[in-house]
């Protein structure tokens, strides 16, 4: 049986970049009925300058306890493909059912209340869902989730831009800057989307990447059921406010009444709370590495760089000059998983310890795949 699903894992990481490219394409395509290919491209230049900074933002967050490159990549690629490309379409058909069925005074204000929070926000969440499901070991706490969750929702943003970016930036040039209008709704576009809200989409996944990592490290169906759905709720309620104030309301400065009032204050909790989340798990690595000497996981050598992110970059830097970027990426790998299981041991919640084995047998796996002179820099 184990070797039946090894067999068939390689299958699946076949079919996902299929999926994943097929999806993509098609969010292009449709966004370049609507503009035209060449503003698609863009578009997605200037997004692309726009989200840098936010990705380099949540890989900042990750420094401790690093996720495995192919799953933050993933998740990035899942906002940008998956969740873009059936967000289109599904709100598209919402969009006209309702407009069919109760017309289309009432599709005005339920597209930007109930159909876009819901649907954009259920679908890049089901990245998450998928870790919490398939993935759950490498969600050690709050803040891996929320790494996870910033990267999709950037990805969504990244296609998402080119069509907010695209359009603005045609009219303008094909009225020869002559459209007054045309020029300020570039200039209002491009504030609000870099200097205002280039987190947007980001920080609502984060919310329900918060009760994702609250279940992540609990017992219990009910227990971990429960914090999913009241994360997922309070992100659909922020954006559906967003929307609103954005989309259906008559109060055309509603929309920066609520970005002073909520948006901000939103933020900035969760900044805060991503950066406590930080230095609280650096403090466990760093007390659970003398836990992994006396248990013999680690050296006694390897515990002082474990705790340090100065020195772990020098480790890995020694280490490349000495046996190439395969050797470093393999000590990356286990200052990583080393990390994980000092967080589990630190922390010692009842879930925690139920995954103890399987943590130390991952360590011991990537200490394997690393030679032991290597593991000293």
């Amino acid at each position: 049986m184990e070797n039946e699903k090894r067999a068939d894992r390689p299958r699946r990481w076949i079919i996902w970049p299929i999926v994943a490219a097929a999806t993509m394409i098609g969010s292009v395509i449709w966004v370049s009925s609507q503009i035209g290919i060449g503003w698609v491209g863009a578009g997605l230049s200037l997004s692309a300058v726009v989200v840098t900074p936010v990705i380099l933002a949540f890989l900042w967050l990750n420094r401790w306890h690093r996720g495995r490159p192919g799953l933050l990549v993933s998740a990035f690629v899942w906002g940008a493909s998956v969740a873009a490309f059936c967000s289109i379409w599904t709100q598209a058909w919402l969009h006209d059912l309702v407009n069919a069925i109760w017309g289309a005074d009432v599709g005005e204000w339920v597209r930007p209340l109930m159909i876009t929070p819901v649907t954009e926000e259920v679908l890049k969440g089901l990245f998450l869902l998928w870790l919490l499901i398939y993935r759950r070991r490498e969600i050690t706490g709050v803040l891996d989730a929320i790494v996870y969750a910033g990267l999709a929702g950037i990805g969504f943003s990244f296609i998402e831009n080119s069509l907010y970016f695209g359009r603005p930036m045609m009219e303008v040039i094909q009225s020869g800057g002559a459209d007054a209008g045309a020029v300020a709704a570039l200039g209002v576009t491009l504030f609000m989307r870099i200097a205002m809200v280039p987190f947007f989409h980001s920080l609502m996944v984060a919310i329900t990447a918060i009760g994702v990592g609250i279940a992540a490290n609990r017992r219990g169906t009910a227990a971990r059921v429960l914090p999913v759905i009241l994360g997922l709720l309070a992100a659909i309620v922020l954006h559906g406010i967003w929307d609103w104030a954005g989309l259906a309301s008559s109060d055309q400065y509603l929309i920066f009444k609520v970005y002073g009032a909520v948006m901000v204050p939103v933020f900035l909790a969760m900044f805060v709370v991503a950066l406590v989340l930080r230095r609280r798990q650096g403090r466990m690595i760093a007390e659970g590495a003398a836990i992994l000497v006396r248990s013999g996981d680690i050296t006694s050598e390897e515990a002082t760089p474990l705790g340090s992110l100065r020195a772990r970059r020098r480790w890995r830097a020694d280490i490349r000059r000495r046996s190439g970027r395969p050797a470093a990426r393999a000590v990356a790998r286990y200052q990583s998983e080393a990390s994980a299981l000092a967080i589990r041991l630190t922390r010692g919640t009842s879930a925690d310890r139920d995954w103890l084995p399987e943590q130390r047998r991952v360590v011991a796996s990537a200490r394997s795949d690393t030679p032991v002179e290597r593991l000293v820099g």
